[in-house]
Order: C-alpha cells, then sequence, then structure tokens
C-alpha cells in the first residue's frame, strides 16, 4: 500500500511541476525527514501561490486524511503566518492558531480533545513596533475535560496541559495566574515534577527520575538553554574562520545561506547535525565537517535535568567576488 502511494506522490510531484512548482517530502511520526516509504507516516507537499507565498499541506499515509494547512512566507522562510490548522488522523481539528507576518502566533489559539470537544484557548496580546511583533503575555481563556466539562473559565480555575515535547502540566489558575501546587511529567513519563507558584511566580520545584533521584530548581534555573563557550556569537566567528570554501563552490561564484541543524545533547556534544539547505558544490558537507571540530557546549536544564535541545544555523556564504 505505501509503495503505491509513493508512486501516486511521485506522479502527483511531476504532474504539478508543469503547472506549478511543487515539492514533496516524506517524514517519520518524530517529524524526521526520510526517503524510506515504509517508515513514512505522512508526507508534506509545498507549492508556490501566485504571491510567492507556500501553501503547506500535510497528510497522513495511513490513512491518507490532512494533516495540517498552513503557509510559509517563501521557500526559504519556512514559518508559519496567517491561519494554521492540524487535524488528528480521525480527521477532528487538534488546533487553529494565528501567526503573524513574521511568523509570531497571536490572538486567540484553539486546541481540542481527538473526541472533537474544545479543551483549552489562550489569547496572546500583541503590539507591532517596525514591523516586528511581540506578544506582551500569555492568557489561558478555557480549559475543558474529553467529556466537555468545563474546569476553567477566563483565567480562573484547573487546568491539564499538555506541550508538543511530551510535558504535562496539572494545576490551577486565578486571574490568569498559576497559583499553589502544580505537578506533571516530561520526556514521555520519564521524569516527574512537584512545583508551587505564587501569582505566577515559580517559588521551588522538585523533579524526581525513575530512581527517586530528586533535582531541586527554582524561577532562576527552570530552563537553562545550552551555552557554546563565548556565546553563539564565538560559534559564529569560529565557523567564519574555519570553514572551508570547496573548490567548485569557489569556481561557480556561489552565494547564499546553508542551514544546519545540529542536537546538543545531555552532556553538550553537538550529535545529530544535518543540513537542510544546501547550497550544492559541496557547501553543506564543508558546514558539517566545520561543526565537527566545535568545542564542546555547555548542555541545557529544564526542571534541574540535562535535556538534549535541538538548534538550526544559517551560514551565509559569498563567493561571487572571489
Amino acid at each position: 500500500m505505501k509503495r503505491i502511494l509513493l508512486t501516486t506522490l511521485i506522479l502527483m510531484l511531476n504532474y504539478l511541476s508543469y503547472g506549478q512548482l511543487s515539492f514533496t517530502t516524506l517524514y517519520t511520526k518524530e517529524g524526521k525527514e526520510t526517503k524510506n516509504i515504509e517508515e513514512a507516516y505522512y508526507y508534506r507537499e509545498l507549492s508556490l501561490l501566485e504571491n510567492t507565498q507556500v501553501r503547506v499541506i500535510e497528510k497522513y499515509i495511513q490513512p491518507n486524511k490532512t494533516k495540517l494547512l498552513g503557509t510559509f512566507p517563501s521557500f526559504k522562510e519556512k514559518k508559519f503566518i496567517g491561519e494554521k490548522l492540524e487535524a488528528y488522523e480521525n480527521g477532528k481539528i487538534k488546533y487553529k492558531e494565528l501567526y503573524s507576518n513574521d511568523g509570531v502566533l497571536i490572538d486567540t489559539a484553539y486546541y481540542y480533545h481527538p473526541n472533537g470537544k474544545l479543551k483549552i484557548a489562550y489569547k496572546y496580546p500583541y503590539t507591532i513596533e517596525k514591523n516586528s511583533t511581540k506578544v506582551t503575555d500569555t492568557l489561558i481563556l478555557v480549559y475543558h475535560d474529553s467529556l466537555g466539562n468545563r474546569h476553567l473559565f477566563n483565567g480562573n480555575g484547573y487546568a491539564e496541559i499538555e506541550y508538543r515535547n511530551s510535558t504535562v502540566e496539572k494545576g490551577n489558575y486565578k486571574e490568569h495566574q498559576r497559583i499553589g501546587n502544580w505537578t506533571g511529567s516530561f520526556m514521555d513519563g520519564k521524569y516527574t515534577f512537584e512545583e508551587s507558584y505564587d501569582n505566577g511566580k515559580l517559588i521551588s520545584g522538585i523533579t524526581k527520575d525513575s530512581t527517586n533521584k530528586e533535582y531541586a530548581y527554582d524561577q532562576k534555573n527552570f530552563m537553562i538553554q545550552p551555552a557554546y563557550p563565548g556565546d553563539i556569537i564565538a560559534i559564529r566567528k569560529f565557523i567564519a574562520s574555519n570553514y572551508s570554501y570547496p573548490r567548485e563552490a569557489i569556481q561557480n561564484k556561489v552565494k547564499g545561506t546553508v542551514r544546519v541543524s545540529f542536537v546538543v545533547d545531555t552532556v553538550g556534544n553537538m550529535v545529530e547535525m544535518k543540513v537542510d539547505e544546501d547550497l550544492g558544490f559541496g557547501t553543506g558537507e564543508a558546514a558539517i565537517k566545520v561543526l565537527k571540530k566545535a568545542k564542546k557546549w555547555t548542555p541545557g536544564y529544564m526542571r534541574g535535568v540535562s535535556v538534549r535541545v535541538a538548534y538550526s544555523l544559517p551560514i551565509r556564504l559569498d563567493m561571487s567576488g572571489s
């Protein structure tokens, strides 16, 4: 069945290429790009619109139902603008979000249970300054359980929040602010936690692993991003000084941006390096090669536990004057 679908996708791509520019890519359930139809969970089709924007359509492979609808500003700017919709495999809406022209989540966002009932809604007030959108607050509006029973209204009451990174948080709000004791889990249940809040401020928290080992944290170290020695500017300077321009790229006067992604693991190593956007002529391979020579990072932490953090890094090249 999957092989038949892959053939259909290829034929569809070839057909669309005559009328409009379009690309189709396969992805695993974890969201990783793949060329193996046997491990593909959904596919994404990007199609150029008349106003240079790009229509984004994702569909589950089995069943062949729509997974996501949205818009990118262009093929290079892969951030959502305007309305973004995602659905469960059963066809029910999973969430509705609205993004500004610079890709910031704004206005009101709605999230639904798999049975189609409204689960939770947020309000994102915002301002626009010099064409840059800034969200001024995050306000929880309502929370309903899967039976439709309302537990929170206008920022007051109980809520259970599930994030896309498998984190679950449970507790009470008062006037949109977290209060009292909160509990939950993260990393697919590997860690559990208990926290205490006062008028939206985290006072203290304790994380426990499967062996009941405890990790204490508070507002200051609740979330710590990985750090490269000398900060992100230092790694940019390192790449600029050590990037080895491939001979073919120089000969063809290549100009543009190579985008690479990687994960900083729990001990600070850069792993799972890959080229997301390539200029060809060996420029992507050269980017990976220079990253492998970079220094080790200080790992990131979440609720007192070291965690893996994904990064995307643009490398701008200009050999047009060579």
